[in-house]
């Protein structure tokens, strides 16, 4: 009979202690837009994460409207939603959510993409600049001399604008010894894959000599720029490209000689990070970060996480260790 009440009493422990990790915390997430692999694969872990911890997340797409997202805010505060994580379409507007927040006592996280010039409660993201530092130093390393294309983000992306700061800033010693050459430097409006693809095709038009590095800030300006290489008789694996995100489809690029490397930032540890972060806000639980970013108003403290290199060498290690993809997806059954 002892055992039997010893046993029970296990169980009545285990139980309240699994009852501690549910949470009656509702997210409301505001995303910019769906088109992108990269941000399907944010929602799938945040709702992953939400399900474990027994949150629960209510979602809404922008689909790259502004005007719709500070709608689609309101209506979720109406709802009484407990805290919102944002993705903002446009980060100088966004302002407008965090003040409407902050209205109806609800604290904002913002995720990945800082909204500026707000009284925003915390950000959520990835060292920029360091990933604009790595693809240059990778480029280098394989090209140490030749022709560069530089292709940057969206111009109204603050993300954008970190990455060139970090590229430039690894540039600048190697501009000063003369070995590298930019041939041309651009933002590309919205980070689009076509309007990376027009312009590289541009300049190689009017370009008479050898590209030998385009340094794309991101996966689908990179596949661009490589389809515009390949059109004007580049071959694969002919010159340097870089990336960021390390999507399927930069990793097979890798595979078949496109793109030759991508920024590898960990989505999963974003998402979860973030969900467990809404949480404790909610739950008033201490939160203590020693890193802030400045969003034109105040220094926000943000959880800020390292990027690191996916190319050939390290695919097996990074995005299929992690289980972010599948080895048979990049490289096929064979």
């Amino acid at each position: 009979m002892k055992w039997k009440f010893f046993i029970l009493g296990l169980f009545l422990v285990f139980g309240l202690n699994s009852c501690e990790k549910v949470t009656d915390v509702e997210i409301g997430f505001l995303i910019h837009s769906l088109t992108s692999s990269r941000w399907q694969m944010d929602i799938s872990y945040i709702n992953e994460r939400a399900e474990e911890i027994g949150a629960t997340v209510i979602l809404r797409n922008a689909e790259g409207d502004e005007n719709m997202q500070l709608k689609q805010a309101h209506e979720l505060l109406e709802m009484g939603v407990d805290v919102l994580i944002v993705v903002a379409a446009n980060q100088n507007t966004a302002a407008a959510i965090v003040r409407d927040a902050h209205d109806y006592k609800v604290p904002v996280i913002s995720y990945d993409r800082i909204i500026k010039n707000s009284d925003l409660d915390y950000l959520i993201s990835f060292e920029y600049e360091k990933v604009g530092e790595l693809m240059v130093e990778y480029a280098y390393s394989k090209r140490p001399v030749g022709n560069y294309i530089l292709l940057w983000g969206d111009p109204s992306d603050a993300n954008a604008r970190f990455v060139k700061t970090g590229q430039e800033r690894a540039l600048e010693p190697l501009l000063k010894n003369g070995n590298v050459n930019i041939v041309y430097k651009s933002f590309i409006e919205g980070w689009r894959r076509e309007n990376a693809e027009n312009l590289v095709s541009e300049i190689l038009d009017f370009y008479p000599g050898k590209i030998d590095v385009v340094i794309a800030s991101n996966d689908p300006m990179a596949l661009g720029a490589y389809t515009a290489l390949v059109e004007h008789g580049y071959k694969p694996f002919e010159v340097e490209i870089t990336g960021q995100d390390a999507t399927l489809e930069a990793c097979v690029s890798m595979v078949e000689g496109g793109m030759t490397m991508s920024v590898f930032k960990d989505i999963k540890e974003l998402a979860y990070s973030a969900v467990d972060l809404a949480v404790d806000v909610v739950k008033n639980n201490k939160i203590e970060f020693e890193t802030t970013v400045n969003n034109g108003r105040k220094e926000v403290p943000a959880k800020l996480l390292k990027p690191s290199i996916v190319d050939l060498d390290n695919i097996e290690e990074t995005v299929i260790a992690t289980g972010v993809l599948k080895r048979e997806e990049i490289f096929g059954s064979n």
